[in-house]
């Protein structure tokens, strides 16, 4: 079956783990491979996206966990959150100040009189107060987003390679007004893609209700994005240099408490991969960056573009990924050299325009004049992340106007449990690189039993963000609050695809 359902715990909660399968021919030798995406239910979060390399072997290519406890983990008070593959809602990015103003559309069109403490009037905008979550703002959500709940499976579609997952909001829940019915859709296809569609629609209160305040309140704001960290080396892909080291690595680890021995025949050495998308390049369709403040992270409502301001106080090198056929210097250019140079030493962590507004420095520019409507279903190409060491290429294409570029700056390995991990059979080499490395594994006494754990280790680096979403605290701004006002005769929508091949 396309798609296999595995229940993983029934109480407090139902917690469901969805593996998509498909076979893909997308690589360099015209060889069927098996194409997967696995989604936990707890944050609709995507756990494992694999897919083969140049040499058709397949490669997990998304930062996470192996066990579904330490999503849930992480996501506690005190703990590294990175928001490893989840689903951010129900505004991603911040809202400054976690304060905003809503006007009601029901309230404006009532003929009644009556009103609650809540609803908005006619003449006046209701305030709302959300909970703080990172310095001042409201950060993806806040401390309970859309990531740190359990959604509800809706469809399992065999036929099409899809799950739907749905969560409904409360009205008022963590300061959000309006009872808020999302869903995400994960689809896979046979040409390597994967499509993630959302939706998201305002639901009245019923009678009797203990929400029934929302049957004055139709307005609310909506952003919704996925938060996968791609790495396309493969995230348990030892390379042809860490191939050589493995006979000393093996060596000098049967002699340490590392090695762990489940009989006199199986020794296991634990070996760390330390991942890093360093050497990948990336090529965006735009240069026009939404600029931020130095101070307060939020944007000023002016957008730059970066090929055409000097005042920007970083090289404009470090932040053009545009490129044509004339310019192949800038066409794919790899990313070390500006994780390295960007000031703060965190490296990206910039949001670029995707509308094709014509970008200025000076004003501020209205970008959309239609609603949250607007961006559906039109899916743009907008950048491509590529892999040199392992030929995947991962080419993104999206409805939003803005895309995040995060380049995992505040990883910390130390702060972080079990991630991803495999066990290595030596004499078959599952998971290299390429067959050059395979002819460099090490041989131990103990022949075929003979195995290497492979630890994925996460740190400052270690993967790459590419996050479709509507402009950052859009609804402080005039001219952009129309991206994410949602009113009770709308429905928002976006659809991203990410397309995986070699080569």
């Amino acid at each position: 079956m396309p798609v296999k359902t595995t229940t993983l715990a029934t109480e407090p909660v139902l917690v469901q783990q969805h593996e998509l399968t498909l076979a893909t021919n997308t690589g360099t030798n015209n060889k069927e491979q098996a194409f997967s995406a696995t989604i936990l239910t707890y944050g609709a979060t995507l756990t494992h996206l694999t897919c083969p390399d140049r040499w058709n072997q397949s490669q997990d290519v998304v930062l996470g966990f192996d066990h579904w406890q330490d999503y849930i983990a992480q996501a506690q008070p005190g703990a590294l959150n990175p928001y490893f593959g989840s689903i951010i809602g129900p505004t991603a990015s911040r809202i400054a100040n976690a304060t905003f103003q809503l006007e009601s559309t029901h309230a404006r069109s009532s003929s009644t009189t009556t009103t609650t403490a809540t609803a908005a009037s006619p003449s006046q905008a209701a305030t709302h107060v959300l909970q703080v979550s990172n310095g001042l703002d409201c950060h993806h959500g806040g401390p309970k987003g859309f990531d740190k709940q359990h959604w509800t499976t809706v469809d399992v579609n065999q036929e099409e390679t899809s799950v739907t997952l749905e969560w409904v909001s409360p009205h008022g829940d963590y300061g959000y007004p309006g009872r808020l019915v999302s869903r995400v859709q994960y689809n896979l296809t046979s040409q390597g893609e994967l499509a993630i569609e959302f939706s998201a629609q305002l639901q009245e209160g019923k009678e009797g209700a203990q929400d029934m305040t929302s049957m004055n309140l139709h307005s609310t704001i909506v952003s919704l994005t996925n938060h996968a960290y791609w790495n396309l080396d493969g995230v348990l892909n030892p390379s042809e240099d860490q191939a050589c080291q493995l006979q000393s690595l093996l060596v000098e680890t049967q002699s340490t408490s590392e090695v762990t021995t489940n009989n006199d025949d199986d020794k296991v050495a634990v070996v760390k991969n330390p991942c890093t998308v360093k050497g990948h390049t990336l090529w965006l369709s735009t240069s026009t960056l939404v600029e931020l403040g130095n101070k307060h992270p939020v944007p000023t409502g002016i957008l730059l573009d970066v090929t055409q301001t000097p005042e920007l106080h970083i090289q404009k090198e470090l932040l053009d990924f545009t490129g044509t056929e004339t310019r192949p210097a800038i066409k794919n250019k790899a990313l070390g050299h500006g994780l390295d140079s960007i000031p703060g030493g965190y490296g990206y962590d910039h949001v670029f325009a995707l509308d094709g507004t014509d970008a200025t420095h000076t004003t501020p520019i209205p970008v959309n004049d239609v609603g949250i409507q607007a961006y559906w279903p039109r899916t743009p190409h907008v950048a491509t992340l590529y892999s040199p060491r392992s030929g995947i290429r991962l080419d993104l294409s999206t409805s939003e106007p803005a895309i995040v570029l995060y380049a995992a700056g505040y990883l910390d390995k130390a702060s972080l449990p079990r991630t991803k991990s495999n066990i290595l059979d030596i004499p078959s080499n599952p998971l290299v690189i390429s067959p050059a490395a395979a002819t460099l594994m090490p041989t131990v006494a103990g022949g075929d039993e003979a195995k290497i754990r492979i630890e994925a280790e996460f740190d400052k680096f270690a993967g790459f963000c590419l996050e479709p979403i509507r402009f950052p605290d859009a609804i402080h701004h005039r001219d952009w609050a129309g991206m994410v006002t949602l009113h009770h005769d709308q429905v928002y929508r976006q659809r991203s695809v990410y397309k995986f091949s070699s080569e």
